[in-house]
């Protein structure tokens, strides 16, 4: 009973040891340059246009009221009856 127990703790271990190898690299190449260019490419660069056509403050404001006032006075639903159902 206990040599079954220990080959059974021994398969087990040594499934583990392979599966957890999987895991492992054994190169560090490249360490952080993934992070280094996301983080490049969030950054504004100082020679782009200062502002684009169309992006100023006053369409911000002007599209913003469009936006709060298509809560205040919603479009109007049309019923549509289904299967020939009437009211």
């Amino acid at each position: 009973m206990k040599t079954t127990t220990t080959a059974i703790l021994a398969a087990a271990c040594t499934c583990l040891s392979l599966l957890l190898g999987g895991c492992a690299t054994d190169t560090s190449t490249g360490t952080g340059n993934t992070v280094r260019s996301i983080m490049a490419s969030q950054i504004i660069t100082p020679q782009a246009a200062p502002s684009v056509p169309g992006n100023d403050a006053r369409a911000a404001i002007l599209g913003y009221r469009n936006y709060q006032g298509s809560f205040a006075a919603p479009a109007p639903q049309v019923e549509i009856t289904l299967f020939g159902g009437n009211k």
